[in-house]
């Protein structure tokens, strides 16, 4: 006669509570990762201004990988915000897959040959549910840290100072030259790419598209420089007016070249850029942007003004260069809303809104969604939010 143990008659009925228990974990798992925020219906306010944010690539990153992103943005649709500008060029690496980087990288890495997640894809597709136009912005531009793999790669592509220096006393990063041929290919490249690839809304430029002036005594610069001037060497003085206009002139030429070459395969796409103040721009950074304005280079201008002083920022905005300029087309103001541990509280930031509105702007952006609209501060109350229609 069998032996009926106790001990696996227990077991057998524990099999079917844990398959259940298991199986419920499992589809709560499924759920929680396929649930979307539910879309946003944006006040009528939100589409007769520029209200945009920057996001940078690990912000963009860390809401990509805890699987938050379609609350971030919705809770930017919340507060009627219609524009986002992700960084996705930074540090010599994109936020997305690019053969391009990889290529200039003279790198064959196994890890590289491995299938990548594309945080730029997701952004898109969460941005476009909620009605938020997604420009991407190539945040570092012509500046490239000196001890990334392209820069290694290719150290003849980077410009240097008088003495010989190829890293700034500023932040100690490098510049790219953009007279040389093969970084205009490089960048040109890096952004048509995202342009055909993805169904962005835009492309941006900021004032990182630019080179600091104490730069552009690199060996390949002054030889085309002697080729324009019967041989003679560009000026010590950096700030030789001549030798200004000669070096912003191949910053325009690459300008013009990104921004023809976007168009060509994607006709609708912004052409944005955010830079400094008009005459700060081209006298430290050889960005002549206002003429790439009368080029019809530029479709959107965000230019930044950091203030945190009320007066400062409203003399800022009552400068005559940039009061000419939007007469041509829309520019919004960039503002700075402080760094993560002590942001601007929330009524200074309304304050300097108001300043924008009342000196009558396209809009505004801020910087960044970092501190202003992290995905945990979902406004409670109307009175929580920026823009209060």
């Amino acid at each position: 006669m069998p032996v009926n143990h106790p001990s696996k008659s227990i077991q057998r009925s524990r099999l079917p509570w844990c398959s259940s228990f298991l199986l419920l974990l499992c589809s709560l798992a499924l759920v929680l990762t396929l649930w979307q925020a539910p879309t946003v219906r944006h006040s009528a306010g939100a589409s007769t201004e520029l209200r945009g944010v920057w996001m940078t690539d690990i912000g963009a990153a860390l809401m990509y990988y805890t699987t938050r992103l379609d609350d971030a943005i919705a809770n930017l649709a919340k507060q009627d915000l219609n524009t986002l500008y992700p960084s996705v060029w930074n540090s010599g690496a994109t936020l997305h897959p690019s053969a391009i980087v990889q290529r200039a990288s003279n790198t064959d890495r196994l890890w590289q040959k491995l299938p990548r997640p594309d945080p730029l894809s997701s952004l898109l597709r969460q941005a476009h549910r909620q009605h938020v136009r997604l420009i991407p912005w190539f945040e570092y531009g012509l500046m490239i840290p000196p001890q990334s793999a392209i820069a290694i790669a290719h150290p003849d592509w980077l410009s240097s100072t008088r003495d010989g220096k190829q890293q700034d006393e500023v932040n100690g990063q490098s510049w790219f030259n953009p007279a040389h041929p093969e970084v205009q290919q490089f960048l040109t490249d890096l952004i048509v790419d995202v342009a055909k690839r993805y169904p962005i809304d835009g492309i941006q430029l900021d004032d990182h598209f630019a080179m600091p002036i104490a730069f552009g005594y690199d060996a390949y610069t002054v030889k085309r420089y002697q080729a324009d001037h019967q041989g003679q060497a560009p000026p010590t003085d950096a700030r030789d007016a001549e030798w200004v206009a000669w070096r912003a002139a191949h910053v325009t030429a690459l300008m013009t070249k990104i921004a023809q070459a976007v168009r060509a395969v994607r006709p609708d796409a912004v052409v944005s850029l955010s830079p400094n103040l008009p005459d700060f721009a081209y006298e430290n950074y050889l960005q002549d942007w206002s003429r790439w304005i009368d080029l019809g280079l530029l479709d959107e201008v965000v230019v930044q003004v950091y203030r945190s002083e009320s007066s400062a920022f409203a003399n800022e905005l009552s400068n005559a260069r940039l009061r000419q300029v939007r007469s041509q087309i829309p520019v919004a103001i960039g503002i700075y809303t402080g760094p993560f541990l002590s942001p601007q509280s929330l009524e200074q930031i309304r304050q300097q809104v108001d300043h924008v509105r009342q000196s009558q702007y396209a809009g505004v952006s801020f910087f960044c969604w970092e501190t202003t609209f992290w995905w945990f501060r979902h406004p409670s109350t109307k009175g929580d939010r920026i823009f209060q229609e």
